[in-house]
């Protein structure tokens, strides 16, 4: 019997130089893949009808956990929570569910509708693995679990771009106050404080950081810096300091910050 081997995860060790190679179990790729905190687990989200997370152990490969029934045709992306013990997974067309698992005993703890469009980002604050942001088609959403009359509840804020343009959101990145810092797809950096923007960041001139969609995002706590890059083929450093005391009022809505560098691509 031959089984249809879709594609594969590539394991690279960067040492020797060599790499193997795992193949999707349902029948129609891999939609997203995580690596655990501590680097001994990576979770491969799959394609197919009703596809599965698989959960294997590194350096080994072996397959340790099944996480099933999460999405009814493929997973959009996959994360572990910041101390590696939760997963959130959310779900493409036509669910579009965001799931937060108990990986080790393969069980669901939450689920909701994430939004009624495509979905690309979900992760967990990086200091309470109770708290969560998603990202997508013309949206970003704040999540929380919150304990109610009837249980454990997500629930799910949407966020609020007032004057500013309504914008796709492809890449986000959460500072440890709570705060999130994302791109746009018109190049600007936008700072979410809650739901609602507080301030819209420009530099000198008040031209906007990126020519185009902001594709990528990343905070380096320890370098000081966020670093961003886009359609424009550039990527650029930006204080996190600055970025994190950023205040504006209403005669100044922007707040003007010089990029620490820069790199044409």
């Amino acid at each position: 019997m031959t089984r249809l081997l879709a594609v594969s995860v590539r394991c690279a060790d960067l040492k020797d130089r060599k790499a193997r190679y795992l193949y999707g179990h349902d029948g129609r790729g891999i939609g997203a893949v995580s690596v655990h905190p501590a680097g001994t687990y990576f979770a491969v989200a799959e394609k197919g009808n009703s596809p599965n997370v698989y959960i294997y152990e590194y350096p080994s490969l072996r397959l340790y956990r099944i996480c099933r029934k999460g999405t009814e045709k493929t997973y959009s992306d996959v994360n572990f929570s910041h101390d590696g013990r939760k997963l959130a997974t959310v779900g493409a067309h036509p669910d579009f569910l965001l799931t937060v698992w108990d990986w080790t005993n393969e069980r669901i703890i939450l689920r909701s509708k994430a939004f009624s469009q495509e979905v690309y980002n979900a992760r967990f604050s990086p200091v309470d693995d109770g708290f969560l942001t998603s990202s997508g088609t013309g949206h970003i959403r704040f999540w929380r679990m919150a304990g109610t009359f009837t249980g454990l509840k997500l629930q799910g804020a949407i966020g609020k771009f007032g004057k500013i343009e309504l914008s796709d959101i492809c890449a986000f990145a959460q500072l440890p106050d709570g705060k999130v810092l994302t791109g746009s797809e018109n190049g600007s950096l936008l700072l979410w404080e809650g739901n609602f923007i507080k301030c819209e960041i420009a530099t000198s001139g008040g031209a906007r950081p990126h020519n185009g969609n902001i594709t990528a995002l990343k905070l380096d706590r320890d370098a000081g810096h966020f670093v961003s890059g886009g359609d424009d083929g550039r990527l650029c450093w930006w204080s996190f300091k600055d970025i994190d005391l950023a205040e504006v009022d209403d005669d100044t809505p922007q707040f003007v910050l010089v990029r620490a560098g820069g790199v044409c691509g």
